[in-house]
């Protein structure tokens, strides 16, 4: 079994990602060979390169400038919009910050920083192809820690992935429910054969500027909902361009597959799962 996790976005908890993966997750000892390529944004660290060689040791990588990318995104999808000045039903709030639809001193960094998820998919899908050498793809950030089951969990879930012939065309998230009518999952992890990987990510750039520009009214369904979980309402229409279908990871072999954000600088050596997640709800409700 040969498996390649993807890490995307920005560099955060980067060492304490790669020693939760290399030594609870995918230890030396389960067997499995396990690969790993990058595509981080530049957080202006000079020292950035070699902590991610020292780290995951990718067998490939990119450093991008978000800065660059960002523009040249709002760029393309303001000029589109300016040939298709359509905002008919488009809730105010999403045409002056997601889409741009205002001049660019006007943009919220949060509004920019939304998008960034999506690029590095797209950057990160043209550096490796369609990597079909490999079994399973795991697309995830250096801020993740999976919960550390034991392995026959994996080795049962992966075996059952290709026993049933149902799981071919299918992207696994970690969670995923269906909220006021929206369709919500967990974009802290993707898992899936090499060619649903590709095929969702190959144009995700692209089809973010669709959506942004002659696919904008798409977002008048928010404004209904008042859904708020806006990074999963843009996978979740993502996955209409690529024809890709979502499940539950859990739906593939029945197990205590779990995954959360590091949120405070501790030595993860000295932790388990259970404490993360207990740390990551802390931070939750103290943010909330």
């Amino acid at each position: 079994m040969r498996i390649a996790v993807l890490i995307t976005g920005q560099p955060r908890y980067l060492e304490e990602g790669a020693w939760w993966f290399k030594n609870r997750v995918f230890p030396e000892s389960s067997g499995v060979d396990v690969d790993y390529y990058g595509y981080f944004w530049d957080d202006g660290d000079p020292n950035l390169e070699n902590r991610i060689q020292q780290t995951y040791g990718p067998i490939q990588y990119q450093i991008g400038n978000y800065d660059n990318a960002i523009d040249q995104f709002i760029n393309s999808v303001q000029e589109r919009n300016n040939k298709i000045d359509d905002w008919h039903n488009i809730p105010e709030k999403y045409k002056h910050s997601f889409l741009f639809g205002v001049e660019k001193q006007y943009i919220s960094d949060y509004s920019k920083q939304i998008w960034g998820q999506y690029l590095c998919s797209d950057r990160i899908a043209n550096m490796c192809g369609e990597l079909n050498d490999y079994d399973v793809i795991i697309r995830t950030r250096s801020d993740v820690a999976f919960n550390n089951m034991p392995f026959k969990f994996w080795h049962e879930s992966f075996a059952n992935m290709y026993r049933n012939p149902i799981f071919n065309d299918k992207m696994f998230a970690p969670w995923l429910y269906v909220d006021s009518g929206m369709p919500l999952f967990a974009d802290f992890a993707f898992i899936s054969k090499p060619k649903v990987w590709h095929n969702f990510n190959k144009n995700i750039e692209e089809n973010c500027i669709r959506l942004a520009t002659e696919n904008k009214a798409l977002w008048y369904e928010l404004g209904i909902s008042d859904f708020y979980h806006v990074p999963h309402w843009i996978w979740n229409k993502l996955a209409m361009y690529s024809g890709t279908s979502m499940l539950s990871y859990s739906v593939v072999w029945p197990m205590p597959f779990d995954c959360k954000l590091f949120r405070y600088n501790e030595n993860v050596q000295n932790i388990n799962f259970d404490h993360i997640n207990n740390q990551f709800s802390r931070f939750s409700q103290e943010h909330d």
